[in-house]
């Protein structure tokens, strides 16, 4: 399998993956405690096998080409993998581990009755490395229109998946901030150290509002339809409507305009690539917390502490995503022929 079509076959696996776990926890708030082998658990392990697959797959294509100079590959014993997919393929690695503990939490002990079991964290943190991956893989191909805009579509999914992989608090710190804020970052430092103009900033917000569309529509319309196939009742106090899509910054695609537009300004004055980067980061990161904890996961305000350790991690991941697009970007492109 070509590197191309890899990196088209793993944002098809991380949708499904992303709108199976927004339909597990629809299924949990609208019907209760689930069992190991529902459809909305069989729907994100089959977009967690498709990703595993398919960094399978590549890295056994790459191992049989004859090796070119700065190929952008990492030699693991007799294999060569592309970095993309040796990150996409350790976190379905992880997926799958953490799977067969979930299996085991729910024959020990049966139905979830909470969210955050060890099981489900680890699922939580394999699912954003495997996202990290995705939008890794369309770096490579950012000089292809399509591959822009996969590269915008496995952006907006990463920042999507941090408000579900980094809930909760530490130390009374509410990760949720600092992990869908540092996600923004991360992928604006990726999309313009990819050498991209701004409006792919404006883009990635576009993609994003998509995927937004379908959170909201899809879990509700999935739990309603799975329960009557199986014979069971929504609970009477059931949402009806999508906890995850409730929860996504859905302002993230108005603050990535503006971060385009800073952009476009930070070029027009000569700003060096650090200082635009801690610059952005340090605006859009807190900007994205803000309103996810507003009107996301809290109602309680936004706490000072937790607000200006978002500002440094926005600002320090921003930077660290334009390294890593500018690290990658000769070696990836020749991979990708």
């Amino acid at each position: 399998m070509t590197v191309t079509r890899g990196a088209w076959s793993l944002l098809v696996g991380m949708t499904l993956l992303w709108l199976g776990v927004a339909w597990d926890g629809q299924w949990h708030v609208d019907v209760g405690p689930d069992t190991f082998f529902t459809a909305p658990h069989l729907m994100f392990y089959a977009g967690s096998g498709l990703i595993g697959l398919t960094s399978l797959a590549v890295v056994l294509t790459t191992t049989r080409r004859p090796q070119t100079p700065a190929d952008g590959t990492v030699r693991i014993a007799a294999f060569r993998a592309p970095v993309a997919f040796l990150v996409s393929g350790l976190g379905a690695a992880g997926h799958l581990v953490y799977g067969a503990t979930d299996l085991w939490w729910h024959t020990v002990y049966g139905f979830d009755i909470l969210e955050l079991t060890p099981s489900h964290i680890g699922l939580q943190l394999a699912m954003q490395t495997e996202a990290a991956g995705v939008v890794l893989a369309f770096l490579a191909l950012r000089t292809q229109p399509a591959g822009r805009w996969g590269l915008a579509g496995a952006g907006a999914l990463f920042m999507a998946s941090a408000e579900i992989s980094f809930d909760g608090e530490v130390l009374g710190i509410p990760v949720s901030m600092l992990g869908v804020g540092g996600a923004t970052a991360w992928v604006i430092g990726i999309v313009v150290g990819a050498d991209l103009t701004w409006r792919w900033l404006a883009a990635t917000g576009a993609a994003f509002l998509v995927l937004l569309g379908a959170t909201m529509v899809f879990p509700p319309f999935a739990t309603r339809i799975y329960a009557d196939a199986i014979n069971l009742r929504l609970r009477d106090n059931a949402v009806n409507e999508s906890i995850v899509g409730t929860a996504m910054p859905y302002l993230l695609p108005v603050i990535l305009a503006i971060a385009a537009g800073a952009v476009w300004m930070a070029r027009r004055r000569n700003l060096t690539p650090r200082q635009a980067m801690l610059l952005v980061g340090a605006v859009a990161a807190p900007a994205v917390a803000v309103q996810s904890a507003l009107f996301g996961r809290s109602a309680d305000g936004t706490p000072l502490l937790p607000l200006l350790l978002t500002v440094a991690a926005g600002a320090g991941l921003c930077w660290f995503g334009w390294q890593n697009a500018a690290l990658l970007r000769a070696p990836q492109l020749e991979a990708a022929r």
